[in-house]
């Protein structure tokens, strides 16, 4: 039942009990941008009421007068839709943070007395007896009244979190010959074995590279270094001091010299495997993810039962956005060994990117499964659910991530947005305010708490935490949208235009810049710039319904009535698909007026 989808549009979250007809879910509307969660109410039919069925019928013929008047009734939570799918008639309300739902379930055979969505379904049936108010006449009403673009979309939740790098904790478990037998088994494949006693600069040699392997295996990295320095110089030839040598330079983070040490260990012993592993994971750690592909493939070639080598190919391969070859390689990886738990990590990131969001969980919840402890693995689901609307899930996961890692600024900042999305601004507030603890160069911490406080109405401190994260990040187009739109409510008409201008110089593309840049110019009586605003706004976002309903008023306040009725009919009903029934109810009035 859960991830059902109804009406090709509502995709079922949690259930979230039962009433007398039926199940009530939470679900999420996939056509919202925002994907915003709603609650769906399943209500049998009145198959044997005849009457009840014509009005149910009129209900369904006459949905947007309807919808309309349902709004007028000022219910909470208000209806936003209802559709009969599969015999079955449901009803879709917005969802109201800790609002009493009636989740009662049927307990010895009694049924619930109160069931909130039968009796709405029955005043609706009532509803439908009665016959349509008369249009009244209306003013245009003033954009003043439409609601801010900047509050429903201009913050910003970090990315999925990489993968961890390679340790030298792993490549001292990966590489078994330098550290287990000192080079001695090689050397003796090599017929070097009797010119040691015959030769003292090798024997020196031979001294100095166990010296360097113990001041390995006991962390003495430097001192390592310098000790396979000095057998090297005496004995150029022995393979194994230039890849124990190449270990200790990934350890001291000098990786580019490390390949070179893994490239002469080839040159010298091309047969050892295990050098092409340390070299690609050297590579990799470079990000020259092209060169590790070249050489986990060159180990895979040759050991086709590496899963260590495919789960690292694999990740190589997804940050080339060779999707296809990483989730290729990872299933490989997961094949060969069932419980690793981070190629399912790996593999969800993946998945993620794909878009196909619903795996993606799946194998979180496998990788934390096998590792309660991955706080990344929290963070990633965290991620998923946060975009698929699941925001009481994603604030779940960032608190489980947090309580492993209690100093991460990035899973604070996006519990923040969840908690934003549901309500609850000054949980929000507090998040944000714990990741600017943890991390004071939060740009995207501060622009988040700027917008809870903007929507408290709290405009001062908004403005100040919108600049401050400016001041961190001077390209950071979202916080010049969301100061505009608080000194647009401050009156500073001028400082907002400056600010939405400095968006659209960081980013030409952003529909919401042109969008309320274009607001702002009205202000001003420049209603030609206004217009070519919305026009740009619509070009790069079809579906911005704030754009079309403002380049309609100003069409309508140039003497363009056919152009406004279009551009009002076009925002209507792109209010209504995404379930905005205030403007929506607004869009109708405009429409009537003009008509």
């Amino acid at each position: 039942m859960i991830d059902q989808v109804f009406n090709n549009r509502y995709r079922v979250v949690r259930i979230l009990g039962s009433g007398v007809s039926g199940l009530i879910y939470l679900a999420a509307d996939t056509r919202h941008p925002d994907c915003p969660v709603c609650v769906i109410r399943q209500l049998k039919l009145p198959t044997k009421n005849p009457q009840a069925l014509r009005r149910l019928q009129f209900l369904l013929t006459h949905k947007s007068e309807t919808l309309e008047r349902l709004a007028q009734t000022n219910q909470n939570p208000e209806i936003v839709n209802y559709f009969v799918e599969n015999k079955k008639f449901y009803l879709v309300e917005e969802f109201v943070p800790d609002h009493p739902l009636n989740t009662l379930k049927k307990k010895s055979g009694q049924q619930p007395k109160d069931d909130q969505g039968l009796i709405r379904f029955q005043e609706m049936l009532t509803l439908a007896a009665k016959p349509l108010e008369p249009e009244v006449e209306s003013p245009l009403i003033s954009t003043s009244t439409q609601t801010s673009i900047a509050n429903s979309g201009n913050w910003e939740i970090f990315p999925e979190k990489a993968l961890p790098k390679s340790t030298n904790q792993s490549r001292l478990k990966r590489w078994r010959l330098p550290i287990l037998v000192g080079g001695i088994s090689l050397a003796l494949g090599l017929g070097l074995m009797g010119l040691l006693s015959q030769n003292p600069d090798r024997e020196k040699a031979q001294e100095f590279f166990e010296q360097g392997v113990e001041h390995l295996k006991s962390g003495n990295v430097q001192g390592a270094i310098e000790a396979f320095d000095e057998s090297i110089q005496l004995n150029p030839n022995n393979p194994l001091a230039y890849g124990n040598r190449g270990i200790a330079y990934d350890d001291l983070g000098a990786h580019q010299a490390a390949i070179e040490d893994y490239t002469k260990l080839i040159e010298l012993a091309p047969s050892n495997t295990d050098a092409y592993y340390q070299r690609g994971l050297a590579r990799y750690d470079l990000e020259d993810w092209q060169g590790a592909v070249e050489d986990f493939t060159e180990l895979i070639q040759r050991k086709s039962n590496d899963d260590q080598a495919y789960y690292h190919r694999g990740i190589a391969n997804y940050q080339l956005n060779q999707y296809k070859a990483a989730i290729a390689d990872l299933d490989q990886a997961i094949q060969l060994n069932p419980q690793n738990a981070q190629a399912y990590a790996a593999r969800g990131l993946v998945l993620g990117a794909m878009g196909n969001k619903q795996e993606a969980m799946a194998d979180y919840t496998q990788a934390i499964e096998l590792n309660p402890n991955d706080a990344k693995a929290y963070y990633n689901r965290g991620r998923t659910r946060f975009h698929l609307a699941d925001y009481r899930g994603a604030v779940d996961d960032y608190t489980q991530a947090i309580a492993i890692d209690p100093t991460d600024s990035m899973a604070y900042t996006n519990r923040c947005q969840a908690k934003f999305n549901l309500g609850n601004y000054r949980d929000a507030i507090a998040d944000c305010t714990e990741a600017i603890t943890q991390n004071p160069n939060n740009h995207i911490a501060y622009n988040n708490r700027c917008i809870a406080y903007l929507n408290l109405k709290e405009y001062q401190k908004a403005l100040k935490d919108c600049s401050q994260s400016i001041r961190i990040e001077p390209s950071y187009e979202n916080a010049y949208i969301n100061r505009g739109e608080i000194r647009r409510k401050l009156g500073d008409n001028q400082g907002a235009l400056e600010d939405y201008t400095q968006a659209i110089r960081l980013n030409p593309q952003n529909s919401v810049a042109y969008t309320n840049r274009a607001r702002v110019r009205r202000k001003f009586g420049d209603n030609s710039g206004a217009l070519d605003d919305y026009t740009e706004a619509i070009q790069l976002n079809p579906n911005n319904a704030f754009a079309y309903s403002g380049r309609g008023l100003t069409h309508a306040e140039l003497g363009n009535t056919m152009e406004a009725i279009n551009d009002l009919e076009q925002a209507s009903k792109l209010h209504l698909d995404n379930g905005r029934i205030d403007q929506y109810n607004e869009a109708q009035l405009q429409l009537k007026t003009l008509r």
